[in-house]
């Protein structure tokens, strides 16, 4: 009995990377190509080596499949398990269809001497520890990935992963994952974990889409682009030393570093940018995602994922950027009772004056958050207009009567909004977020859990006025003028001109790359008022559009909108 005893203590002594050395040394090295009595090309990876060796072969070194170094792939790319050729090889479609291999230029998948792959908890575990950053050794406070909740679900996989979405055209897309993460039954955890990736596109993009896909019982995900890799890196730092996926309850905030909220989700949804802007990111660039999930289950393991699909094209000189801003109330701390509190975006304290025109706005709280409404401070420093309105459902379709915390409203500006930010002769403008909490405990102070508090809201905008006149190979003249309107317009409007002669009029309407897309007329015309139909035959889909006159030659451009 107390030799049954030692050895279940000595299987649980090992460190992570010991026991996925172990499946790898007990099973893989007996193939041929990779033991010590190998003698082909690949006889330099040898599972048979010292835990050194073994690890200093396999971690973050490239692939010798020329088909893994054109995917970015390394043998195990510490966070990046679908970027991970050593896991593609032990594990294959049949475990899970995102690691599957090309068995026709990648080698057929890797299985010990008598044809068997390693056992699905293994294969798991060696994609859990890829995720915590593939580490040889843990600090005793580190997050690290748990032989014993991979091996419970695995036992009994009651609750099933979520379905993958469909990937886009390779084309036009591509699609990461965040996940799996294995979540304990109801009341052992509530969790917000944080990751880094990368992402390779093959030239210098615009990103004009990204579709989410979450669990049922998330709370949000956030994704956040960081400036440059050097920003990625003293992320890293700052999460003790490459410590890779991260219980976020063991940080004392989730928005340090150099980077922009670029996207976020409380429930599955497209994130498409208006037609003439785009996220701009760098070839390589390098994401942090911020998933807040809880498993509502009281006795069963839940694996957790999030899949977003990144639809983008080559960067366009004319298109508009689409920039984000995140404000934090980090200070928070309310006593028991209903409390309100206002508070500024900093940059409304900032000396140099900007407009922003605004696209989308979105609030976030806790449980204790009753309203949320967002608020225009003027140029004279007063609280002006209400921009948003927190008893609104998610698409901001009607008042539900009460703020949902767990489901914030999102708004979003067809047309653009300006908001003037800055000072303006010694006074403050720009946004005031107004929030109001029933706490129900002595106190609460600003947290990462729903026993927490927050005071958070982000908006996308962008610098430039995307509703503004634009010219497009424009010749000015003082003697016309023409209108669009409605500006925006649904399903068809019209443009309007006066001619002080009578001309040649060409008219016609233009997308924002330039290619004409339909003809409205071209006719020689007498003086006076004339008016052209837009969107009487085919119908314009949503986006931004240019109306073009030529006039005995002389071109005059005006910008104008389609909503659904």
């Amino acid at each position: 009995m107390l030799f049954v005893v030692f050895l279940f203590y000595a299987a649980q002594a090992q460190t992570p990377y010991q026991r996925v050395y172990s499946a790898l040394n007990t099973k893989c090295q007996n193939a041929a190509c990779h033991s010590a009595t190998a003698t082909d090309a690949s006889a330099a990876l040898k599972f048979d080596g010292t835990e050194n060796d073994v690890y200093s072969a396999i971690f973050n070194v490239s692939s010798s499949y020329a088909s893994s170094v054109n995917k970015h792939e390394r043998l195990i790319k510490p966070q990046h398990p679908y970027y991970s050729f050593l896991l593609r090889k032990v594990a294959g479609a049949g475990f899970d269809t995102d690691l599957a291999i090309d068995t026709a230029s990648e080698g057929a998948l890797m299985k010990d001497i008598n044809g068997n792959q390693l056992s699905n908890k293994e294969i798991e575990y060696i994609r859990q520890w890829i995720m915590f950053g593939a580490k040889k050794t843990y600090g005793n406070s580190e997050p690290q990935p748990n032989w014993q909740i991979v091996s419970d679900y695995y036992d009994n996989p009651v609750m099933g992963f979520l379905p993958k979405p469909a990937k886009p055209n390779p084309a036009e897309g591509m699609q990461m994952r965040m996940g799996p993460i294995f979540l304990p039954p109801n009341g052992q955890t509530e969790q917000e974990w944080m990751q880094q990736q990368e992402v390779n596109f093959p030239y210098l993009a615009e990103i004009n889409k990204i579709d989410g896909f979450m669990n049922q019982q998330s709370h949000h995900f956030l994704l956040f682009a960081f400036n440059d890799s050097a920003a990625a890196v003293d992320e890293l730092d700052n999460r003790n030393k490459n410590m890779g996926l991260v219980d976020i309850t063991t940080l004392t905030t989730s928005f340090d570093g150099n980077k922009m909220l670029t996207a976020s989700w409380q429930d599955d949804a497209e994130f498409e940018l208006p037609t003439g802007t785009a996220l701009f990111w760098a070839r390589k660039t390098y994401l942090d995602m911020n998933y807040h999930v809880k498993n509502y289950n009281s006795t069963n393991i839940l694996p957790t994922d999030f899949y977003f699909n990144i639809y983008f094209k080559p960067r366009n000189p004319n298109t508009i950027e689409m920039k984000s801003q995140l404000v934090n109330n980090a200070g928070l701390f309310l006593l028991q009772g209903v409390r309100t509190v206002d508070y500024d975006d900093p940059i409304n304290n900032d000396n140099n004056k900007e407009t922003r025109y605004l696209w989308a706005l979105a609030s976030h709280a806790h449980k204790f958050a009753t309203d949320y409404d967002l608020y225009i401070r003027d140029t004279t420093g007063a609280i002006a207009d209400k921009i948003y309105e927190g008893f609104y459902d998610y698409y901001n379709d009607y008042d539900l009567g009460y703020y949902s915390w767990d489901h914030p409203s999102l708004r979003y500006w067809p047309e653009f909004f300006p908001v003037k930010f800055g000072k303006h002769n010694g006074h403050n403008a720009g946004i005031v977020a107004r929030t109001t909490w029933n706490v129900t405990q002595p106190f609460v102070s600003f947290g990462f859990t729903t026993n927490d508090e927050m005071q958070l809201f982000y908006y996308m905008y962008t610098s430039q006025d995307p509703n503004a006149t634009t010219s497009v190979n424009d010749t000015k003249a003082d003697n016309f003028s023409f209108t669009v309107m409605p500006n925006p317009m649904n399903n068809s409007g019209s443009l309007v001109y006066t001619l002080a002669d009578a001309a040649k009029v060409r008219a016609s309407v233009v997308d924002v790359t330039g290619k004409e897309i339909a003809l409205l007329g071209e006719e020689n015309q007498a003086q006076g008022t004339h008016r052209v139909s837009i969107g009487n035959g085919d119908k314009l889909a949503s986006g931004i559009y240019f109306a073009r006159v030529t006039v005995n030659g002389n071109t005059y451009t005006q910008k104008f909108i389609v909503t659904e």
